[in-house]
């Protein structure tokens, strides 16, 4: 958190004893919100999304006037050219090039302009093999057996989803072609009956709960509870899949 007292300092925004932040669910623990209060005086409210798309129309809306926000690498290139995003200065981030060059300039926004980069990790399938009789999961096309009817939690992320659909039928995640686009959309439609739910945060506890077998989740969700619990697996499907970034970015309407 000291990085978005940072980076308001960089976008010009100074004023306030107050930071809101506009993050994931599970990021920052609340523990490490009270120690930051206590050392800085700087008082936090702090918000929560589960999904891009509800965190950009939360920031077009108004409403809340957001200090901080995560946004994703595609969503950072939407809210750029909707001039949503504060330009950073980063001579007043000084902590800026250590971060790993394979981390920072890349396409989504070139020059660090708008964003920092803060998580990263890929999108693959979480299962429990007990539940699933030791079935092996190891591709996206393994989802459409008919065993696992009413089964699958779907991320709550239309690019992931998408992405699975094309990377399914050998295409790029990043395929534009309108021809492939259907096709991939006819080819998600296929798996429905397996679908139990399409749901954020949620899959992780439903997962540990035992209330499903086996869901499509972003990488970070699964790599505690693999570590908790022997039966579960992560897999990234050998079709390929989506590697993501989460970054640190300024909304327009900041008070700071």
């Amino acid at each position: 958190m000291l990085i978005a007292v940072k980076m308001n300092a960089a976008s010009g925004n100074t004023a306030g004893n107050t930071l809101t932040i506009y993050n994931w669910g599970d990021y920052i623990d609340p523990e490490l919100i009270t120690t930051f209060e206590k050392e800085t005086g700087i008082h936090v409210s702090y918000q929560t999304f589960d999904s891009n798309e509800a965190m950009m129309t939360k920031i077009e809306q108004g409403g809340t006037n957001f200090d901080l926000i995560v946004p994703s690498d595609y969503t950072i290139a939407k809210m750029k050219k909707a001039n949503l995003l504060e330009k950073l200065d980063k001579t007043k981030i000084s902590q800026f090039n250590n971060i790993d060059a394979n981390f920072r300039h890349l396409n989504y926004d070139d020059g660090n302009n708008y964003s920092i980069p803060y998580f990263w990790g890929t999108v693959g399938i979480l299962y429990n093999s007990r539940m699933l009789d030791g079935l092996t999961i190891t591709s996206w096309s393994d989802l459409y057996r008919p065993e696992l009817k009413g089964e699958i939690m779907l991320v709550d992320g239309a690019r992931e989803v998408m992405g699975m659909g094309l990377n399914t039928l050998g295409y790029s995640l990043n395929d534009v072609n309108p021809t492939h686009l259907d096709e991939a959309q006819t080819k998600l439609k296929q798996l429905m009956p397996n679908v139990k739910a399409i749901v954020g945060d949620e899959i992780k506890l439903m997962i540990q709960n035992k209330e499903s077998a086996l869901g499509v989740v972003w990488s970070g969700e699964a790599a505690n509870i693999v570590q908790e619990d022997a039966e579960l697996d992560y897999v990234i499907p050998s079709e390929g899949t989506n590697l993501w970034f989460d970054t640190m970015a300024i909304p327009k309407k900041s008070q700071k």
